[in-house]
């Protein structure tokens, strides 16, 4: 299992805020959620929060969900106005129910197994209303697979701080399309001492078809699909 999201969770906030453009995501999301006609949703993979201040100030009913109390505690630290739980995907069993379930930063990918992915699925289902929309983001197999970078490095300054992470990764094809993601951290902070962080995982991708399948094995219509670097998923939960 990553320490990523747990004991290394600083490193991700500082380091990711700067990867990812968090508004150009939103409004991939908002443009989705307003075709659908939906504006209460549950972030699933929230990580530290930093879509849930553009879900508010857009004026959703928005509630993020996590399976790391390190992640959950710098959304609560940094975004006290939005409200937070800690679940797991697979097992939900929350109070409410939503118009939409969103499962960002390829959350469902370091579920590797198809028993899992199938727990995950109904577990969702479960969450949404009567023709909820579920949205997801996965690794493309046909494009990830045949492609996948051996070693790759990334660096990032933030402050007076300076992250390098080398990642290399590998191929094992143990349960569908996946591989070994190994990385180390180098953090030099101004006045301290470098250190390096080694953290390791497994990551699945798939491929339309595949999830395709998942899908409507688990009680759902798939409405779109869209394509880009990795595949987007809108879903309606249907009658099963």
């Amino acid at each position: 299992m990553t320490i990523l999201y747990s004991e290394l969770a600083d490193v991700y906030h500082e380091m990711y805020r700067s990867i990812f453009d968090y508004e150009k995501e939103f409004r991939f999301y908002d443009e989705l959620l307003k075709k659908y006609d939906r504006n209460s949703v549950l972030e699933i993979g929230c990580g530290s929060g930093n879509l849930a201040p553009y879900f508010l100030k857009n004026n959703y009913t928005y509630l993020g969900l996590d399976l790391f109390d390190e992640m959950l505690d710098l959304a609560r630290k940094n975004h006290p106005d939005a409200t937070f739980i800690r679940s797991d995907m697979r097992d939900l069993h929350l109070e409410q129910t939503f118009g939409a379930v969103i499962v960002t930063g390829r959350s469902l990918c370091y579920i590797t197994s198809n028993r899992g992915i199938m727990m995950a699925l109904q577990s969702i289902h479960k969450t949404l209303e009567a023709g909820g929309i579920l949205i997801f983001d996965s690794f493309d197999a046909n494009k990830t697979i045949p492609n996948l970078k051996t070693s790759f490095i990334q660096d990032v300054d933030v402050g007076d701080t300076k992250y390098k992470r080398v990642s290399r990764n590998a191929l094992n094809m143990e349960c569908g399309w996946t591989w070994d993601w190994e990385a180390d951290y180098h953090i030099e902070k101004k006045g301290e001492e470098k250190r390096v962080v080694r953290d390791k995982t497994v990551l699945r991708a798939f491929t339309e078809d595949e999830m395709t399948l998942f899908l409507r094995l688990n009680g759902f219509d798939v409405l779109e699909v869209i394509k880009e670097d990795v595949l987007v998923f809108a879903a309606k939960a249907v009658a099963k």
